[in-house]
């Protein structure tokens, strides 16, 4: 079972709707997948169309289970068949007992052990900004898997990621796959980006493996908009439908670039 994070210091590259696609394609192949949201906005839960359950209930987050108020099924959220979220209710908080209590740290550990008897995928969700927490789920992660937006600022993000794993002594070697997001075949921008994090790769990350570029569609902000995953069968307009039917397909094939075990 392994344990996988999306990560980037920097917001809005698409982190969270990646593992989300990434997450829902393994449940659709019968997989049972996990995704654990350490982000206090809990993007993920939208992603699915499920954000009424963030606040339906006040002792489901991922906290108390930590704190031993609950029990592991008591936080996991049914987004899709074989499909759970966890949300996190404050994720300062949660850093500073990191910090200051060492048992916390293990309370983590045996958290990630304990589902990963459950699950065939565990996968996390980030927030851009760093935290005791990032540091220790990292830490944990089997293979890590940067997203970086094709633009001056996200080149920028992806710099300032490689040197948050060099300051924070986290192993590089975990950064598995390289997720360039947001290319157009008809824009300058995001080719000159590309063609400068290819470059940027081969000296930061030797090892790791940068996937063909996600291209950049409007469907994916409209099917974010509904909740709506491009591998559900939910049934949409003419037009909509068509273009959710190719992203899945060009989804599948861009994860078949990813092979996680």
């Amino acid at each position: 079972m392994p344990v996988v994070s999306t990560f980037c210091k920097k917001g809005g590259v698409g982190k969270t709707t990646f593992i989300g696609f990434l997450g829902h394609h393994y449940a659709t192949l019968g997989k049972k997948v996990l995704i654990i949201s350490v982000d206090d906005q809990n993007s993920i839960f939208k992603c699915f169309g499920v954000e009424d359950k963030i606040f339906e209930k006040n002792d489901d987050y991922l906290e108390f289970l930590l704190a031993g108020h609950v029990e592991l099924g008591d936080i996991l959220i049914e987004a899709r068949e074989n499909l759970y979220l966890i949300k996190t209710l404050n994720t300062d908080k949660l850093s500073m007992k990191l910090t200051l209590e060492r048992n916390q740290e293990k309370a983590v550990k045996k958290m990630i052990s304990e589902y990963a008897t459950y699950f065939d995928y565990i996968l996390i969700d980030f927030p851009p900004s760093s935290s005791r927490l990032s540091e220790v789920l990292l830490d944990l992660s089997d293979e890590i898997l940067i997203v970086v937006g094709l633009d001056s600022l996200g080149l920028g993000g992806f710099v300032n990621t490689i040197q948050y794993f060099i300051d924070n002594d986290l192993n590089m070697d975990n950064i598995k796959y390289i997720v360039p997001n947001g290319y157009s075949k008809n824009r300058r921008a995001p080719k000159i980006s590309l063609d400068i994090l290819m470059e940027q790769a081969k000296e930061f990350t030797p090892k790791a493996y940068v996937i063909p570029a996600l291209q950049e569609k409007s469907i994916i902000k409209n099917l974010q908009a509904d909740g709506i995953s491009p591998f559900d069968v939910t049934k949409l307009p003419s037009y909509d439908q068509n273009q959710k039917e190719i992203l899945a397909s060009d989804l599948t094939e861009l994860f078949k670039h990813i092979n996680i075990e």
